[in-house]
Parts: C-alpha cells; sequence; structure tokens
C-alpha cells in the first residue's frame, strides 16, 4: 500500500505549517451520550455518515440544513445514503436558508446533486419531519430536564444549532459535546481568503453557537486539508473489494473528491474533511494534538466576514473550544477503510 503521508509544513498545499501554543489531549472514548448528526449533504457529508456507522458510533437521529446543496437535495442525499447503507436512522429537515445573509451553496465542490453523481438506489424512506429546530429543541430540553446530555457532531453551517439556542437558551444543557468541522485556525479560508464555507455559508448562526458556553470541539479547515492520503492509496484500499451497492457509492464519493482537489491544483490526494471530524467522534484519542481557545466569528461586511478568530490566550472569554491541530492518520484512515464495503 503506499503510504500515508502528512502535509504539515508546505502553506501552499495544506495552510497547515506553523508552530502554536498546544495543549495534548488523550481522552477516553465517549459512548454513552446519544449522537445526533447534523449535516448539509454533500460528498464528505456522506462519508462521515458511513464512517460514522462502521464505526460504530452511528447517529440516533440526522437534522439537514442548507449548505453544499439546498435544505431538499441535502435531506435527499442523507436518505440515499442511508438506503445504501441499508441502515434506518430518522432525518429531521431544517433551515433553508442563512438567519441573515443570502443563501449560498458548494454544488462547484459537491456537484449539482451534492454527491458528485454517485450511484443512487431506485427508493428511499422520507424524511420523519420538516422541522428539525424543533425536534433539537424537544431532544435537547427533554435532556437537560433529565440531566442527561446528546453530543452533536455539525459538519455543515450551524443554523439549526443556533436557531434552537436562540429559541430556548436553557437547551445549551441538554448539549454534551459538540463537534464542528467548520472554521479557520490560521485565518486560512477555502471559500474566501480567510473563511471557511460552514462558517461563511451563516456567520451569525456560527457566533451565535460560539458564544454560547458549550463544550465545543473544532475541527478546522487547515487541519483537514493537512490530514490526507495519496491517491494510489486509495485504490488500494478498494483493491479486491467485493463489489456491492456500499462499495460502488463509496468509490464515485471518492473519486469526485480526488478530481475535485486536484481540479484546484493539488494533485491526486484524498484530504479527510468532514471524515475527520467523524474520526474524532468515533474515538477521541486519534486526537493527538489539541489547542483551547476561544472563538469568535468576524461578522463585519469584508474579507474578514465568516473567519473564526482563534485566541488560546482567552482574551475573548473561556477557552471553552478545544481546536484540533493533529491527529493519528493512520487510525482516522483506517476508519474510513473499513466504511467502504
Amino acid at each position: 500500500m503506499v503510504g500515508w503521508v502528512v502535509d504539515l509544513g508546505d502553506d501552499s498545499r495544506s495552510g497547515a505549517g506553523y508552530l502554536a501554543p498546544v495543549e495534548r489531549f488523550n481522552q477516553a472514548t465517549r459512548m454513552t451520550n446519544r449522537l445526533i448528526l447534523d449535516t448539509d449533504g454533500g460528498v464528505d457529508d456522506a462519508q462521515a455518515l458511513m464512517m460514522l456507522v462502521a464505526g460504530g458510533r452511528a447517529p440516533d437521529a440526522i437534522t439537514t440544513t442548507f449548505g453544499n446543496v439546498g435544505r431538499a437535495q441535502a435531506t435527499r442525499n442523507i436518505l440515499d445514503t442511508l438506503s445504501v447503507l441499508n441502515h434506518g436512522i430518522p432525518v429531521h429537515e431544517g433551515a433553508s436558508r442563512p438567519l441573515v445573509q443570502p443563501v449560498i451553496d458548494a454544488a462547484a465542490i459537491h456537484g449539482a446533486d451534492g454527491l458528485g453523481g454517485a450511484p443512487r438506489p431506485a427508493a428511499a424512506a422520507a424524511p420523519a419531519s420538516a422541522d428539525a429546530v424543533e425536534f433539537l429543541r424537544a431532544c435537547l430540553a427533554e435532556a437537560a430536564a433529565q440531566g442527561q446530555a446528546v453530543d452533536i457532531l455539525a459538519i455543515g453551517p450551524l443554523t439549526n444549532i443556533a436557531l434552537v439556542l436562540r429559541a430556548d437558551p436553557a437547551c445549551a444543557a441538554g448539549i454534551g459535546q459538540l463537534t464542528i468541522m467548520g472554521g479557520t485556525v490560521n485565518g486560512r479560508g477555502n471559500v474566501t481568503p480567510a473563511a471557511e464555507f460552514n462558517i461563511y455559508a451563516d456567520p451569525e448562526a456560527a457566533e451565535i453557537v460560539f458564544s454560547a458556553g458549550l463544550d465545543i470541539v473544532l475541527v478546522p479547515w487547515e487541519t483537514c486539508a493537512a490530514h490526507f492520503v495519496d491517491g494510489p492509496a486509495v485504490d488500494d484500499l478498494f483493491a479486491g473489494m467485493d463489489e456491492t451497492d456500499v462499495s460502488r457509492f463509496a468509490r464515485a464519493l471518492a473519486d469526485h473528491a480526488r478530481r475535485v482537489t486536484a481540479g484546484y491544483g493539488h494533485g491526486d490526494i484524498f484530504r479527510f474533511v468532514d471524515p475527520l471530524a467523524a474520526a474524532v467522534v468515533i474515538d477521541p484519542a486519534i486526537a493527538t494534538e489539541m489547542l483551547p481557545a476561544a472563538v469568535s466569528v468576524a461578522l463585519a461586511p469584508g474579507l474578514t466576514r465568516g473567519m473564526t478568530v482563534v485566541d488560546p490566550s482567552g482574551r475573548l472569554g473561556p477557552k471553552t473550544v478545544r481546536v484540533l491541530i493533529k491527529a493519528d492518520l493512520s487510525q482516522v484512515a483506517g476508519l474510513f477503510g473499513r466504511s467502504l464495503r
């Protein structure tokens, strides 16, 4: 198998070559809390969901939002992914637009259908409801009332969660660990020079979430871009594998992601983006280096709108966010590999 490669020094490729004060964490795996996946239904969202199911941390419920594609398409993509996996999880359709600004999407990255044209099942289930915000509010309120906690993995714009917190701030007590794929740690964005897509798609929502005092693990864009495997290594994962609906679907998703990355001049590599956040949820010990910080979101119009300001000094407030800096790439790749069949 072609060797796994982590690019931590070439700023032109990963934006992750830097030195910063960090604190190391070695967390025990937490599997007791219920888990909700909040997603905008793109290529890497589907891969993250497949990893959660294969890794024994299948979400108890899924909420969808606009983002990579519109809300309806994102919902269909998640339902189709579950159908391919032959796995039933209730899916609740959520926000269709940001709190303030116009809708943007990432169809140029994920394809018009959001899944890069991957083969779909002939039929899939219907959504469990068309009100993800009310579902989340009721679920979190119940958990808080019972002294329990629900973990959330958010891999799209944070609008659903922000709407819940704005409507019922007490629901924050029902959230255990909130893992977010989004933002930047060094201000090197993927949609503007400063901002990452999930945060830029609804900066006001992100600021509501980051200012709520939650226990947050942030998986930023630069860290995702720095954790990748080369294309031939992905080919090796599929080599000799029996062809099934799952393997065909997984191969199409991976091939699309590789083509997009190569098209931006980064070569034939496969970056772990949403799958990296999923891996940290499945096994927190995969996170080998974290940066405790306060995080705020730039809301003013201009070049920095949507940028996450990461403050390790705590001058912005309590350091309730742990920013992922490094992960065990071989373990991430292993979890990804197990999700392909």
